[in-house]
């Protein structure tokens, strides 16, 4: 009778601990994730629209909402979980420095502590040296690097209760976690945003740069979703959103309020046209079934180049359509200039600009496209493998 009654409880603690429902921290997580990315857009708009004017911009406070919703749900977690007296609780969570919380908790409160801390720093950088020339100075690192924090720890806090939840349920968190990759896709394009501009996508830097991110992050959802289409999904998503941005911003009225002004710009600027990311990320999906079980080195020797030259054989293309007047409209938004920039700059004109001096360097370039587009899909695969193995 004791061991029926010992096999019950164990088998009802490990029912109990599957979740029934959507975990509000997965909402959270979406949140901070949405505030981030969305504020991210809108302060690079302001910046090349209006100007830093003061710290206390609607897009500042919008990122730093990010941190405020990871913060709080960190401290939550780790104070609830370290002092509460409830096996189940504590036996989703690790231990660290004596307090205990599931692993995301953590790493979202690390990240929140970061982005606070980066907000004084950026506020004394720009009253010591002005509007930022780039968009990745000291400050912006540290801002990014916090971002990162959290919305890597809101992956963990979905991925956790996902790798642990029914079919039904799994379904739900599955496509949740689509969408935050969606969400972090469209943060890459705005950080690209120096290296992104249609006159440079004749150029290898621009596919360098490129091969970075995106490899990696379609590579972690195809490892981790397990729809046929989950790529595609991913990509549709950040397209969609970066459309968004795209048509909806210059409908909003700006008024330049930091020198130098070259050309007034009544309008708020967009980050561009989407990349057309979607074609490699059809190409992965249809390709998956067939190498899914493939050794991770083998599946990046052959996703790595597949996505750089199915990217190539789509943009490339796609650019020189950028460069002609059908691409002057608010659907492609080729025309929208920014106010520091003189309107004859080369990052202006409808021309190429030859950002390598030669074919040899240009190929030398592309080179390292393809062997940086080889490591990040292995990193993307390794990151996903790792992420279906958290459960705490």
């Amino acid at each position: 009778m004791s061991t029926t009654t010992a096999v019950f409880k164990q088998s009802t603690s490990t029912i109990e601990t599957h979740p029934q429902s959507v975990p509000w921290t997965v909402w959270t997580s979406l949140i901070a994730t949405v505030s981030a990315v969305v504020g991210g857009i809108w302060d690079i708009s302001w910046h090349v629209s209006i100007g830093r004017d003061t710290f206390w911009t609607a897009p500042h406070l919008l990122i730093q909402l990010c941190a405020i919703t990871g913060g709080l749900t960190a401290l939550y977690l780790i104070t609830r979980t370290t002092f509460s007296g409830d096996e189940l609780t504590r036996s989703a969570s690790v231990r660290l420095f004596g307090l205990r919380a599931p692993l995301g908790a953590f790493l979202c409160g690390w990240g929140a502590l970061t982005m606070l801390t980066s907000a004084p720093f950026d506020n004394w950088w720009h009253e010591a040296y002005g509007l930022d020339v780039k968009i990745i100075s000291p400050p912006h690192l540290v801002l990014a690097l916090g971002v990162f924090g959290v919305i890597f720890g809101g992956f963990l806090l979905t991925m956790a209760p996902l790798n642990r939840a029914s079919a039904a349920l799994a379904s739900k968190l599955e496509l949740i976690f689509i969408c935050l990759m969606g969400l972090l896709m469209m943060g890459a394009q705005s950080e690209l945003l120096e290296f992104s501009n249609r006159v440079l996508m004749h150029s290898a830097l621009f596919y360098c740069a490129i091969a970075i991110p995106f490899p990696a992050e379609m590579l972690v959802v195809r490892r981790i979703c397990t729809r046929k289409w989950a790529c595609t999904l991913a990509a549709c998503i950040y397209m969609a959103l970066s459309l968004t941005q795209e048509w909806v911003l210059p409908f909003f009225s700006a008024a330049q309020k930091l020198g130098p002004v070259f050309q007034r710009v009544p309008y708020m600027v967009p980050l561009g046209f989407p990349f057309l990311i979607i074609v490699p990320a059809v190409v992965i999906d249809l390709l998956w079934e067939k190498i899914r079980f493939w050794n991770g080195w083998k599946q990046a020797l052959v996703l790595g180049p597949m996505f750089l030259g199915t990217f190539v054989a789509a943009q490339w293309p796609f650019a020189k359509f950028l460069m002609t007047s059908w691409s002057a409209n608010w659907i492609f938004g080729t025309h929208y200039q920014v106010y520091m920039v003189p309107a004859d700059s080369p990052f202006f004109k409808p021309e190429f600009y030859p950002y390598e001096h030669s074919a040899a360097e240009f190929w030398r370039g592309m080179a390292m496209a393809l062997g940086s587009a080889l490591l990040t899909s292995r990193l993307g695969l390794a990151v996903g493998t790792w992420l279906r193995s958290v459960r705490r």
